[in-house]
């Protein structure tokens, strides 16, 4: 799905009002519902012992625009959910005449036994008591943040300012904070590091953006305020939203079908080619055998590893389908016999960084070109990082390769492209970027130059390709950073690039796949629990 900017969300919610047609307040209806699924989903099942057999209380702080009006929706259907049986607040921002038109019906629209407060925690109705902070954000309060929208451009201010504030202040006690659409606060389109350092901002639990994931919630430096990332669909136009470029997209779970490629009923080992992992060392030999299993779990026809020969056995214990290319050393050495023969290649888990491993990636990537049967190069971990030693290597790389690193990786990438001039504006010291917009420029330009497609591993992977579109992921989750982890994502990006998908569409598949292994694993394991080899155990396409 496209990521769009605030200002397109904003015309997509006319256009539809004006083309479906629908009211506004119908359309702020069709939203409140399906928020309001979610966060009940979610306030109602928690981790926590300790407040599991609690039932949940809502408190809504609701904002004088549409954000205020889904959040007082939201009020309302959660009063129509569960009766008296759920303690229901609002914290109103605004007298009623200041209110949005839609937001203004919303509010007159709350049934008995909802308690309305102004910001100062004074009740609005019955005897104008106060009530201290304390006794509404409590233990096991959801507090549904329903302040500000996508229409934050600047610094906020007055109310809205003043209940972030509260809320931050107070939202370590309570069970759990929910934003809608975004985190109050928070511009949709990234600010750089000044602004995002200095702003006041919800930090939310959750966060159910409408429609579209905004980019903002994607970056590190702004996205840490989200906490988990749930797009809410409502149906806005789609000839609207289909006439908007953008060079950002979405992964999820209906983009994905719009790559893969059907498996013939005819077709034989053969036809899904032959994937080559170079990795492992006598001191990481895990490393191959996680990155050689994920090829096997891609669809490709034959994988073949070449590891150290003392870790033979380990790898045919570990997986017997493994075709085994032995090398004499106990590092990566000498490379195996009849390159032509492969479709594909992986190099780097686990290979070390000495003087032998990087003769032999040299060799590799100067022989490379001999064999154009091998369609793509995957460049991963220790074979990034010789790379980054040896800035000439660069120029080594075949175009259409998919290069793997995490941000300490990329960050000595980047350095190194900069001294052989290959980037422009790379930050003379520190990070070679100065925030999370610099950062992404830098990426794009560096695909660019290497015409090739750089994947870069974190939270909302992001796969950057020759053309500069970035891609987000949108599987995954926290409990996917451990060890090996990388290793799993490397062997089926290379498989599925064997089987026949071209560089960009097996990274963003394999991308995809390996973080719904990790959401299964994390399923069955537990986020904590869970490890690499359980990414592994799970991968399923």
């Amino acid at each position: 799905m496209k990521i769009l900017t605030g200002k397109d969300i904003r015309e997509a919610d006319l256009y539809t009002i004006e083309h479906e047609p629908v009211a506004g307040i119908e359309l702020m209806e069709r939203a409140a519902l399906a928020l309001e699924a979610e966060i009940a989903a979610a306030a109602e099942t928690t981790e926590d012992q300790k407040t599991a057999a609690e039932a949940p209380e809502y408190l809504i702080i609701a904002g004088k625009g549409n954000n205020g009006g889904d959040g007082l929706a939201v009020a309302r259907l959660l009063k129509g959910r569960f009766g008296d049986t759920r303690s229901i607040s609002v914290i109103l921002l605004a007298a009623p005449d200041q209110l949005s038109p839609d937001c203004r019906l919303n509010l007159n629209r709350l049934p008995a036994g909802i308690s309305l407060f102004g910001l100062d925690c004074r009740r609005i109705t019955a005897d104008g008591s106060e009530f201290p902070p304390e006794q509404l954000f409590r233990r096991n309060t959801v507090v549904i943040d329903a302040i500000l929208g996508t229409g934050v451009t600047g610094a906020v201010r007055g109310a809205a300012l003043q209940a972030i504030r509260l809320v931050n202040e107070h939202s370590r006690r309570c069970r759990m904070v929910i934003s809608i659409d975004m985190p109050s606060g928070l511009p949709t389109e990234p600010c750089n590091r000044e602004e995002a350092a200095g702003a006041d901002v919800i930090a939310a639990d959750l966060t159910l953006t409408i429609e579209f994931p905004k980019l903002s919630l994607l970056l590190p430096e702004t996205g840490r305020y989200a906490g988990r990332l749930r797009t809410v669909h409502i149906g806005l136009d789609r000839k609207f939203i289909d006439s908007r470029e953008s060079a950002y997209v979405a992964v999820d779970a209906a983009y994905v079908p719009t790559l893969l490629r059907p498996r013939g009923e005819f077709d034989h080992k053969g036809t899904h080619g032959h994937a080559l992992v170079i990795a492992g060392s006598a001191e990481y030999m895990g490393a191959a055998i996680l990155c050689t299993g994920a090829a096997l779990r891609s669809g490709c026809g034959l994988v073949s590893a070449h590891i150290p020969a003392a870790g033979r056995t380990a790898m045919l214990i570990s997986h017997p389908a493994a075709i085994i290319s032995a090398d004499g050393a106990p590092v990566f050495s000498s490379l195996p016999a009849d390159l032509g023969k492969y479709s594909a290649v992986a190099v780097g888990p686990g290979i070390g960084r000495s003087e032998a491993a990087a003769a032999a990636l040299e060799k590799l990537l100067a022989c490379l070109p001999q064999h154009p049967r091998i369609r793509t190069t995957v460049l991963d971990a220790d074979a990034l990082n010789i790379i980054s030693e040896r800035p000439e290597m660069l120029a080594m790389i075949p175009e259409g390769s998919v290069l793997t690193p995490h941000v300490g990786e990329l960050s000595r990438l980047l350095r190194a492209a900069g001294s052989r001039g290959l980037l422009e504006d790379v930050a003379p010291a520190g990070a070679p970027w100065r925030d999370d917009l610099h950062k992404v420029a830098l990426v794009r330009q560096f695909c660019a130059r290497l015409k090739s497609v750089i994947v870069l591993k974190g939270a909302h992977t992001m796969v950057c390709s020759p053309d500069g579109r970035c891609f987000f992921n949108m599987s995954g989750n926290p409990g996917m950073a451990k060890g090996g982890s990388g290793d799993v994502l490397t062997g089926l990006v290379a498989g599925l690039a064997a089987r026949g998908y071209d560089s960009l569409s097996a990274a963003i598949l394999g991308v995809w796949f390996h973080g719904l292994a990790g959401d299964a694993a994390a399923s069955l394991r537990g986020m904590e629990a869970m490890n690499a080899e359980d990414i592994l155990e799970n991968i399923r396409i």
